[in-house]
């Protein structure tokens, strides 16, 4: 055999494969579209504060979907939470598609995403932090990204070649259709169950916690970094390489590029590295951040984006580790995993209207590269997370 799981741990039992085959297929029809939206939006004329607009909607939405929905949480699985989000995230990727000409579509989809992001998150997250092994949850999340990386590095190229030739439509069809395949390895999962306890008052006790201080800092730093990261990054690449077809081989190399750093970061998270990891990490993506204003010509963005997607990735792997340590450690890993998407939209709700005044302030060329800068220092919230202990986890009893 070329990897032996007692030595390397790669592959987990069949519930993490079931789980990683429906990873592969989200990955890969994700990587179909959701790259491009914000490419998308700027092609058919929004501009950035519209663009930042739209995703500011889908935090608000998704916080106030989740405080109506926690009474019928309480009732659901982690399995039925996943398959009910393969509908609305269809819908959503379909929906895109007539955005201009039913323009009121503009305010319901992100209503839409909002379920699929709220269902499936929270059922995706309960359902690995239960089946990981203690010994290997920084190989197992290496894994995860890894399978991700592997599924997903091909399809933007794929989508920008298909949005070349047939247009948008036709992509977010595809990526439709994919979607519903990957419904079917949800049949071999056990279900687990939300904690009856899913109340408001709660959650806001993990979001107020002392012992979670640190983390939660650390998760404002993620909640808005990737912001910058996912909307305002590609845009500026797209610019640079002028056609959708380059951009989209530009985001699969870079895909391509993280493999090995991915599955090396879940491999020394276990031996005791993690801390060591996430500080340089940390570090590099903070100074990837702070050229980036200074880079022109395309071999140096396409360049930067290799790299920066390399240590955004190991970064990821170590930080991930430790979520799934936290929630495995608390004594009601439902509402941590809850308390955590809330925190983030939560922390989008803050950061996105100042993005927005940002782009009406600044021309465009100054607005990338103020926002670059921005994400340079939210990417050092992320130090914060080593100064989390589970000692103190324990102490406080959450």
């Amino acid at each position: 055999m070329l990897f032996d799981r007692h030595h390397f741990h790669f592959f987990g039992g069949k519930e993490l494969n079931s789980l990683y085959v429906t990873i592969g297929l989200i990955y890969f029809a994700e990587g179909l579209i959701s790259v491009f939206i914000p490419i998308y939006f700027w092609q058919i004329g929004f501009p950035f504060w519209r663009i930042l607009f739209f995703y500011l909607l889908k935090s608000l939405f998704f916080v106030a979907v989740t405080f109506s929905l926690l009474p019928v949480m309480r009732k659901l699985s982690d399995k039925m939470m996943m398959f009910l989000s393969i509908p609305f995230i269809i819908l959503y990727f379909f929906g895109l598609g007539f955005i201009t000409d039913i323009p009121f579509l503009f305010y319901i989809l992100p209503l839409v995403h909002a379920f699929s992001m709220l269902f499936f998150n929270v059922g995706y997250h309960m359902d690995f932090s239960s089946s990981v092994d203690d010994d290997h949850v920084g190989q197992e999340v290496g894994t995860r990204y890894m399978v991700g990386a592997l599924t997903q590095f091909s399809s933007p190229f794929i989508g920008g070649v298909i949005i070349g030739f047939l247009g948008f439509q036709y992509v977010f069809l595809i990526g439709s259709g994919i979607l519903l395949l990957a419904v079917l390895p949800l049949f071999f999962f056990p279900r687990r169950n939300l904690s009856p306890d899913l109340h408001i008052s709660s959650i806001l006790t993990f979001l107020k916690s002392k012992s979670l201080r640190s983390f939660n800092l650390s998760g404002f730093g993620y909640a808005t970094e990737i912001m910058v990261g996912q909307i305002v990054w590609p845009i500026f690449i797209f610019l640079s390489v002028g056609s959708i077809q380059n951009f989209g081989g530009v985001i699969s190399i870079g895909l391509l590029a993280s493999v090995m750093a991915i599955y090396f970061a879940g491999f020394m998270s276990d031996v005791g590295r993690r801390r060591k990891i996430l500080s340089w990490t940390t570090g590099l993506l903070s100074l990837v951040w702070v050229i980036r204003p200074l880079l022109t010509g395309v071999g140096a963005i396409v360049g930067s984006h290799v790299g920066g997607n390399v240590v955004s990735s190991a970064l990821m792997v170590s930080w991930s580790s430790q979520y799934y340590k936290i929630a495995r450690a608390v004594s009601n890993k439902s509402l941590f995993i809850l308390s955590r998407e809330i925190l983030y939209h939560v922390s989008r709700i803050l950061f996105l209207p100042l993005l927005i005044i940002l782009s009406l302030i600044f021309s465009t060329g100054g607005f990338f590269k103020v926002s670059f800068l921005v994400a340079a220092v939210l990417a050092l919230f992320f130090l914060f997370a080593n100064k989390q202990h589970m000692k103190v986890l324990k102490d406080e009893s959450l």
